[in-house]
């Protein structure tokens, strides 16, 4: 469960994103560019049974939905990636920007190509010895990811006087020519102390740049440096005609890339059909895993081949793309309906309770043959089964909450009150309390809301319709006592024992880091301790 203030703000994020993707694809499409794909793919909520289909793009960059997904799984590994490092404490983050920004339909490819270009023959030279005629600084570069910002050279140049600069952009271009200025957040890690040496490696660096740069000191926030390569707010302001250029001049680029250490880490995830996620525990609070991939790939995209030049250009073999399956020819049987492609990990979509979500491509629900309502019937009942598993409410009281929580017509104190309230409301449609253990209650009393203390009472009131249940109490003989406390001590000692189970990796490699420390301290664990 998540707070469900903050699930609210979440979603409402996430439904902006998605308005903006579709404005933004919008005008694509009244400009000739289609950037939605064929395969619609609908989601089923497992528990509350809310049917969305979900429009699905190419791998165009600067569409706010896309940015998001690409963005995610680098944001998780570069996390996971420092966090296992012994290192990481020393990564430092940089900005480089290049010197002319690039009028609106002139050759932003070239300009984003030479920066990511420049930047790669920087982290080759500041990397190898001077021996191999490179700078001997051993710094090694881990990620590379190219933004641009727009703004008409009026504003540029009010900007720049703000900052207490000199700027004439207005003279040179026109005050109403919209610019792109290309820049990239860079994360690099001195091996070594270049402390004697620093004055040399700034020196090396703006050669190799021939721009701006400037150092933010160590990585503080993973999320301030792989972000979006476009801010949706300037691509809306665009017009059709300039989203259309955008998308040409962006297409099967490499906007974020892992490079050097990170990237061979991020390699072996992909080696082993792994993917880094956030498993939540308790109200949303988790750590980051490893995980395997669902057996069902990713759909070729031919937007998506990117890299193949700055692979080439770093003397790497571009990797093998998959053959692609021809579509049927017109006149051919249209391709099958309701194809169930499984079963997502637990989200936060509809309310602040996660839910797994089914996933079907071309959702038909007139032509559902036998198998398919089969097995999303099943997938239902094993969810519906982790639900209450987990405590979790009512799936309508869950919705309520969630529709609470989002219009905010209530104060945050009475929409957490409430969510706290859903869990313990009777649910009229499924027993409540699980058989076969001895506190089980025989019955149930409606009672009184008159009863109930105050700040109960405006609690009960935020739910219409809600029944006030009792329990009957019953006396308890010294043998059944005595075997309640037993069953109660057993279920502590089985909780303690699981959470002891899921520590042990953890605490494994906390000691495997111990010994490698100390081995290369020239002692052994025994020997320190």
């Amino acid at each position: 469960m998540l707070d469900p203030v903050a699930w609210a703000k979440r979603a409402s994020a996430t439904r902006l994103l998605t308005e903006q993707t579709d404005r933004i694809a919008s005008a694509l499409t009244r400009a000739g560019v289609n950037v939605t794909r064929d395969g619609d793919v609908t989601l089923i909520s497992a528990v509350t049974g809310i049917v969305e289909t979900m429009a699905s793009y190419r791998a165009c960059r600067f569409l706010p939905t896309i940015a998001a997904r690409d963005r995610r799984p680098m944001v998780n590994g570069l996390k996971l990636f420092m966090t296992g490092h012994e290192n990481s404490r020393f990564f430092r983050y940089a900005v480089m920007t290049c010197a002319e920004p690039v009028p609106a339909f002139g050759d932003l490819r070239k300009t984003i190509q030479n920066l990511s270009r420049r930047i790669t023959r920087w982290a080759n030279y500041i990397k190898k010895s001077k021996e191999k005629r490179g700078g001997g600084y051993d710094v090694k570069v881990l990620f590379r990811g190219i933004e641009f910002t727009r703004a008409t050279a009026a504003e540029r140049d009010d900007a720049a006087r703000a900052r207490g600069q000199t700027s004439n952009l207005a003279d040179r271009f026109g005050a109403d020519t919209v610019l792109y200025h290309v820049h990239a957040n860079v994360i690099y890690w001195p091996t070594r102390n270049i402390g004697a040496v620093w004055p040399d490696f700034l020196r090396d660096t703006h050669r190799f740049m021939k721009a701006e740069w400037r150092d933010n000191g160590k990585v503080e926030k993973v999320e301030e440096i792989v972000k979006y390569c476009s801010k949706p707010n300037d691509t809306l302001a665009a017009s059709d005609d300039e989203l259309v250029w955008l998308y040409h001049q962006t297409q099967k680029l490499k906007i974020c890339q892992p490079l050097g250490d990170f990237k061979v880490w991020m390699k072996t995830l992909e080696d082993r059909k792994e993917k880094v996620v956030s498993v939540h525990q308790g109200r949303g609070n988790g750590f980051l895993e490893r995980v395997k991939k669902g057996k069902r790939e990713r759909p070729v995209d031919e937007d998506d081949e990117a890299g193949d030049e700055d692979a080439a250009f770093e003397g790497v073999d571009p990797p093998e793309k998959p053959e692609q399956k021809k579509r049927s020819e017109t006149g051919e049987a249209s391709p099958p309906a309701n194809i169930v492609i499984g079963l997502s990990l637990p989200q936060w979509r509809h309310s602040p309770w996660a839910e797994p979500m089914i996933m079907v491509q071309h959702y038909d629900p007139l032509r559902l043959s036998e198998e398919a309502t089969c097995d999303i019937a099943a997938w239902k009942a094993k969810a519906r089964e982790w639900w209450d598993d987990a405590f979790a409410p009512p799936p309508e009281e869950a919705l309520r909450v969630a529709r609470m929580a989002m219009d905010e017509a209530m104060s945050d104190e009475d929409i957490r009150e409430a969510a706290e309230a859903a869990c313990y409301i009777l649910d009229t449609c499924r027993p409540t309390v699980p058989t076969g253990t001895p506190n089980q209650l025989d019955e149930y009393e409606i009672g009184n809301e008159d009863e109930l203390e105050d700040d109960l009472k405006s609690v009960v009131r935020l739910f219409e319709g809600a029944i006030v249940v009792k329990e009957i109490p019953y006396d308890l003989s010294a043998d059944q006592r005595r075997e309640y406390e037993a069953w109660q001590q057993g279920i502590w000692m089985q909780t303690q024992r699981d959470r002891m189970l899921k520590r042990v990796p953890e605490m494994a490699a906390h000691y495997d880091r111990v010994r490698r420390r100390m081995a290369a301290l020239g002692g052994d664990c025994r020997e320190a301790a």
